[in-house]
């Protein structure tokens, strides 16, 4: 069997004048032919002497007897089960749909949402307890929230299954610094019962972002200052550091020099065995002892080297 050959294109087979001929699998009388067949290959694992090509009428009669007895088996074994154990008033019963569409119980409303007449849907509780309170508590854990923390939100502790402290343990918590700022001021606020209006709130909050805006520019301003003040130190500390190793460089070159110029003058034959190795090791010259190099060499080109004493 062949493929849709546009199965990627998106188009509806309904609209393609070839869709390939797999459809034939799924189609016409396909599916009762392999039912059959896999019955008569059943039939003859169980002894059965049928074949669907050969006898097709005997597997057709064979198939609609199995299928009646079938049937008459699970009837059997249901009823028996009903009559054992009962429950045959819960069959009977009308759908789902119509039990639960409608109801004869009569609520009525106010404007406010009260209930005037009839009795209100009851709440569907949980399987955990609720509202259980402990340790002389007035609110659950968990009714209070600071800074990644849970706690009571009657006492602000931090603690589960501690012992309430009421209001001392929230004075005692603001004034220990574990509250921010304005979560004092707030609590004050509440405590005091009395709460400023939205023009002293807006006032409040300029000021406030003013006077951070003056602390941030004093802040970048000094850094500023330090970072120039720490540069220019780390700078002439550099410098010196610089003058101080080519100095070093400087007398270490020359004194390599004098030690190359008197093995040179030495006969071969009493030159020490590798008496050419330079500072007694071989190792990658530094800056410095380039710099040293280049300042300390001879120019031979150079017309007025002659004249250097």
């Amino acid at each position: 069997m062949r493929g849709n050959p546009f199965k990627d294109t998106g188009r509806h087979p309904n609209d393609l004048k070839y869709a390939g001929e797999n459809f034939v699998r799924s189609s016409g009388d396909t599916g009762k032919m392999a039912n059959a067949q896999l019955f008569a290959w059943e039939a003859t694992d169980k002894g059965t002497d049928v074949h669907l090509q050969a006898d097709p009428t005997k597997l057709e009669l064979l198939n609609r007897e199995f299928e009646v007895k079938a049937d008459d088996f699970k009837k059997g074994q249901k009823n028996s089960i009903l009559d054992k154990y009962g429950g045959q008033e819960h069959l009977e019963a009308p759908p789902q749909q119509l039990l639960m569409a409608q109801t004869e119980d009569y609520v009525e409303y106010s404007r406010q949402g009260k209930v005037i007449k009839g009795q209100e849907k009851a709440v569907a509780k949980s399987k955990y307890e609720e509202d259980v309170y402990f340790s002389n508590h007035t609110t659950v854990w968990g009714s209070f929230w600071h800074e990644g923390r849970w706690g009571y939100h009657c006492c602000h502790s931090f603690v589960k299954m501690s012992y309430c402290t009421g209001e001392v343990g929230k004075t005692s918590l603001a004034s220990s610094g574990a509250l921010s700022m304005m979560g004092q001021d707030r609590l004050e606020q509440i405590d005091d019962g009395k709460q400023k209006s939205l023009v002293e709130q807006h006032k409040e909050k300029i000021h406030t972002e003013k006077t951070e805006r003056k602390r941030k520019k004093k802040k970048k301003h000094s850094k500023k200052t330090d970072v120039k003040s720490s540069e220019d130190e780390s700078s002439e500390d550099e410098e010196e550091i610089k003058k101080k190793k080519l100095k070093k460089a400087l007398i270490a070159e020359v004194l390599r020099q004098k030690e190359a110029d008197k093995i040179l003058a030495m006969d071969e034959r009493k030159r020490t065995y590798n008496s050419m190795q330079t500072m007694g090791q071989y190792k990658e010259p530094t800056e410095e002892e380039m710099e040293a190099w280049r300042l300390l060499k001879q120019r031979q080109e150079d017309p007025m080297a002659q004249f250097i004493s």
